[in-house]
């Protein structure tokens, strides 16, 4: 409601005080006149005092009273009475229906004053409808109608109410205009009340018009006039407006004002001012860029309004707001979505699409900020939705306002065409008579007069046709909007699904990576422990090996030489056999050196790769074959590749190839030798190859090696062969496959 203040009058107990005031056939007495008003005095006290229903009460005992005496006088003042209390509680279509019965009963009591305050109390209705053009002429007749001969409070709120009405339309000067006449009729009914309210008026109307000095000195003026009656509740309200205006000016002043405005209402004890002061602080503190101070108020106006359910669009407002200061203030996500989540919730069940719309815009904007670009899509989709449908209902609301207009117009131009028609008739009669009389210039003269009036009637014609097709374009255009919204709420409707579909198809996908990563977890610890005990068991076989090795062939030839030392001690005074035994120790002696040679060699991954693998084999043919003679021909790669050769294989293929070239050197007596290695793409291929004796395969005697040779070959996934004939030479072939 507008800061406006309300004044009833004394009690009447003369009919005489009002014009026309003595009534047809009277059936109360000066009793019953002294009843009705004591109970409107009753009236204007409880509304004085805040307290509206008993306000209400007490004036409609005395318009009941009223009524049943025929006291039209006396009802007509309650109906004033209850029209004040309605506006105030904002049921303004009550207010409506009984400022329009006040206006018959004062039409029927023939009273003047009473006839305009019914008119300034429709307007007033109209004004707070926001509906300024009514307003103000409603308020302008009431003045003009016989209100501008009466120096009352009732003269003093008219203007104030019709400055009010201009300032709705933005015309602040005219509003400053007509709020000094009011503050001009209070200041001379010396009303301290009236003149608060008009000085502070004032004060807003200059603080619009951008002139913030002399707001502030209008409202330090209305302040004065606040503490003089003691009125704390508006003593607050006039400290929240000091505490603005005093921004940018005074840092000091601004929170001087807005400590004094949080204090009186406090000490009012009106939530509605208590709530007014804390937006006011929080406002303040916002413009002081001090978000966690403006926060602290705005989480005191929730709490307020939570409890009281007082207003519950503001409250959706202040969520709004609340989620706002948690995002700058970098509070955690959960906390920020909360409150726009509430303010939606809240807004909606009251389907107040002003909040609507605000919430969805500032939650687009929070998901923007937070690079969660889907959400903001939908949530600004939803922004423009709610905007286009206030627009929507706005433009229904200046429809029904064209179809009212269109309708009285038509009706009038049809009166007007009956009319015209009549006078153009009469013109016609008159004109013919002139006709006849010989006046030419008469006939001239109605002649005109009929064409004025044709005219007349055409460019009326012409308006309403014209308001017709503004009517039918604006009809036309509500109608493509509708389908527009009608469209867009479809869009999100299917956007919402397709959101929808693509969480369940994320989480399908989340929950399917995460069963995929726990497996191939899983697989991967058990493909890990089984190499691990892979790794084990070769390691247990190599130390199999090497403990059979250093068992059975070196084990085995230290017992050998130990026995051919002693037979050696035994026969020292035999030099020849001695000599003998100590030559078979020697031996022994150097084929346990190669053997422990072999077995550090090959447990060295220095020499995993094969070039150091040929190069070994090269060097050892080459020694075995010079001992005797033979004429050896190497053919080893030049450049190995690398292909990863296990460590069992390559000790099988070395020993393998060292038998071979052994029992070669040793029982083959050949001239010539050939010895060569292949790599493949996952083979190595080994020929030893001489021009030897032979032998015969079928009378092969146990022990030369190459039972040994072909178990080596099978234990390492090798295949060899031997083809030999007595006379013509021996060859061994070994294919051996290996991993890349």
């Amino acid at each position: 409601m507008q800061n406006s203040m309300r004044f009833f009058p004394l009690i009447v107990l003369l009919l005489g005080l009002f014009p026309g005031g003595v009534l047809a056939q009277p059936v109360y007495s000066k009793l019953d006149s002294l009843t009705i008003f004591s109970l409107l005095d009753k009236s204007v006290a409880f509304f004085d005092a805040g307290k509206n229903d008993s306000a209400l009460l007490y004036a409609e005992r005395a318009e009941n009273i009223a009524k049943t005496k025929n006291f039209y006088l006396g009802q007509a003042w309650a109906l004033v009475h209850i029209t004040e209390v309605q506006i105030e509680q904002d049921q303004l279509v009550k207010a409506e229906q009984t400022a329009t019965r006040l206006s018959k009963i004062a039409m029927l009591a023939n009273d003047t004053l009473l006839n305009c305050i019914s008119l300034l109390q429709l307007g007033q209705i109209k004004m707070y409808e926001d509906d300024p053009d009514q307003a103000i002429l409603l308020i302008d007749k009431s003045i003009t109608s016989g209100l501008g001969k009466f120096m009352n409070q009732y003269l003093a709120l008219a203007f104030n109410d019709l400055g009010y009405s201009w300032g709705l339309k933005a015309e602040y000067e005219r509003q400053a205009l007509f709020t000094h006449k009011s503050l001009g009729v209070y200041e001379e009914l010396k009303n301290d009340a009236g003149i608060a309210m008009t000085l502070g008026n004032l004060s807003t109307v200059y603080y619009q018009l951008g002139q913030k000095e002399k707001a502030i000195e209008y409202g330090k003026r209305s302040l004065k006039y606040r503490e003089k009656a003691n009125d704390i509740a508006k003593m607050s309200i006039t400290c929240c407006n000091l505490s603005q205006y005093y921004l940018g000016i005074s840092e000091a002043e601004a929170t001087k004002y807005k400590d004094l405005c949080i204090k009186y209402s406090l000490q009012s004890g009106d939530n509605a001012r208590i709530i007014h002061s804390y937006i006011t602080s929080s406002l303040i503190a916002n413009a002081q860029k001090n978000n966690k101070e403006a926060f602290g108020y705005e989480l005191k106006i929730i709490e307020l309004l939570e409890k009281s359910k007082s207003d519950q669009r503001m409250l959706a407002r202040r969520y709004i707001a609340a989620a706002f200061y948690t995002d700058i203030l970098a509070y955690d996500t959960s906390i920020t979505l909360d409150y726009y989540n509430k303010s939606i919730n809240l807004a909606n069940s009251l389907n107040d699409k002003a909040n609507l719309k605000d919430a969805y815009l500032y939650l687009s904007n929070y998901h923007n900020k937070k690079k969660n670009f889907s959400e903001a899509y939908f949530n600004y989709k939803k922004y423009i939705l709610y905007k286009d449908s206030l627009i929507s209902s706005d433009k229904e609301e200046k429809i029904a306002e064209l179809e009212s207009q269109y309708e009285a117009s038509r009706k009038d131009n049809e009166i007007e065409k009956l009319n015209n028609d009549q006078k153009i008739r009469l013109l016609e009669i008159e004109k013919q008579k002139a006709i006849i009389t010989g006046n030419a210039a008469i006939a001239l003269q109605k002649q005109n007069e009929i064409d004025l009036l044709s005219q007349a009637q055409e460019l009326r014609d012409i308006k309403i046709k014209q308001q017709q097709e503004q009517l039918e374009k604006q009809l036309l255009l509500a109608t493509t909007n509708s389908q527009r919204l009608e469209l867009t709420e479809k869009e999100n409707l299917l956007k919402e699904k397709q959101l929808k579909n693509q969480k369940l198809i994320r989480n399908l996908f989340i929950g399917g990576f995460a069963l995929a990563f726990l497996l191939a977890f899983a697989y991967f610890n058990r493909f890990h422990l089984k190499k691990k005990l892979e790794q084990k068991e070769n390691l247990l076989a190599i130390r199999n090996n090497i403990s059979q090795d250093l068992h059975d062939d070196i084990g085995a030839s230290l017992s050998n030489i130990n026995i051919l030392n002693e037979l050696a001690r035994r026969n020292i005074n035999q030099p020849g056999k001695s000599e003998e035994y100590l030559s078979k120790a020697s031996e022994d002696i150097q084929r346990i050196s190669e053997s422990l040679s072999d077995i550090v060699w090959n447990i060295n991954p220095r020499y995993d790769d094969l070039k150091n693998l040929f190069v070994r084999m090269k060097r050892y043919a080459a020694d075995m074959l010079d001992g005797k003679n033979i004429n050896g021909q190497f053919d080893f790669p030049e450049q190995a590749e690398k292909p990863l050769l296990l460590m069992t294989q390559r000790r099988d293929l070395y020993l393998i190839f060292k038998e071979a070239v052994n029992n070669l050197a040793k029982y083959s007596q050949a001239k010539n030798a050939v010895i060569s290695v292949r790599t493949g793409e996952q083979h190595i291929f080994l020929e030893v190859k001489d021009d030897g004796i032979g032998f015969d395969q079928k009378n092969t005697r146990a022990g030369n090696g190459l039972q040994n040779m072909q178990q080596r070959a099978n234990a390492s996934g090798g295949i060899m062969s031997v083809q030999s004939t007595p006379g013509e030479g021996t060859t061994i072939n070994l294919e051996m496959k290996v991993t890349k």
